[in-house]
């Protein structure tokens, strides 16, 4: 299999190598997210850059460019891939304005993409619903017991199930009472105390797990003694839900992290505290939640006028 050397790429593909780096290694985000703001990249720059050009004129990008490529696109994509692509591409300009290679930042004239769906309240459980999930794992067995400490780290902290999934055994602080988040989607380790009934729960697993495991993992398969993955953490997470007999529209692990967010925000905790609690790097992410605050809302709720009766 042939390799592409550096002094072998394209103008294009050189400069797309040099962005990932940038995203990876400066930013910190996660190769998954590298890979997808990197594509988008790709996409513009072979639609308004002349893909075989020895020497890439970036100057001459302007508004009208970005104005007719997101033009084009909306007709074949949705509002969600839309917004996705405006997130990334909106990095790279920076990027572009950052490294010196483009005079002017350019993020912010890509378009601000509406997408109805986005305004839609998040999708929660009441605590009666919750205490019927994690009844679904009575802990008998080393797979309840599995079961139990993996819905308590998501009903109880409201972990990604990536993150649940990388959970080491390093990472319980037990004398503490403290979990240390470690590896997160925006690389950033956050701290969280450890509840009575998830310490009790993980114990519980850990001296039962599958013996002879040499894997640092927490929770690892039943089958090989191998760590597990987050499609395993979101598949127990909806066998749970459906044992538990709750419908919703959207079943799976981040249900959980919804349900912590809410009932956070209904007791009282500020927007910047669910925020570091969930590991948002962006407040605006953690806004949704403060649409659950209903009896907030009730309190500044203007009554509705009625007119007089004459009498």
């Amino acid at each position: 299999m042939n390799t592409i050397t550096p002094n072998q790429q394209t103008p294009i593909e050189h400069l797309l190598a040099t962005y990932h780096d940038y995203l990876l290694q400066v930013a910190g985000l996660q190769p998954s997210t590298c890979r997808r703001w990197t594509f988008f990249a790709r996409q513009f720059l072979k639609a308004k850059v002349k893909p075989k050009a020895s020497h890439l004129d970036l100057a001459a990008l302007d508004w009208r460019k970005i104005g007719d490529f997101f033009q084009a696109q909306a007709k074949s994509h949705s509002p969600a891939r839309m917004q996705a692509m405006g997130t990334g591409l909106r990095s790279f300009f920076r990027y572009l304005c950052f490294s010196g290679r483009h005079p002017q930042d350019l993020s912010n004239t890509i378009p601000r993409i509406a997408d109805p769906g986005r305004e839609d309240l998040a999708e929660y459980l009441s605590l009666a619903q919750l205490q019927q999930v994690l009844q679904t794992a009575a802990g008998r067995t080393v797979a309840e017991r599995r079961q139990r400490a993996v819905l308590l780290c998501l009903a109880r902290l409201g972990l990604r199930a990536a993150e649940v999934a990388q959970l080491n055994l390093d990472d319980v602080d037990w004398r503490g009472g403290l979990i240390r988040i470690t590896r997160t989607k925006g690389r950033q380790e956050r701290l969280l105390p450890l509840p009575h009934d998830l310490g009790q729960a993980l114990a519980r697993y850990l001296r039962h797990r599958p013996q002879g495991a040499t894997c640092r993992r927490i929770f690892l398969s039943l089958r090989d003694a191998g760590p597990v993955g987050a499609n395993t953490i979101s598949v127990l997470a909806v066998w749970a839900l459906k044992q538990a007999a709750i419908g919703c529209a959207r079943p799976g692990a981040h249900i959980f992290r919804h349900t912590v967010a809410s009932h956070l925000v209904q007791k009282g905790a500020s927007l910047k505290a669910v925020a570091d609690w969930l590991g948002h790097r962006n407040l605006s992410t953690t806004q949704l939640y403060a649409k659950v605050d209903l009896p907030l809302l009730r309190t500044v709720a203007q009554p509705w006028p009625c007119p007089e009766v004459p009498s």
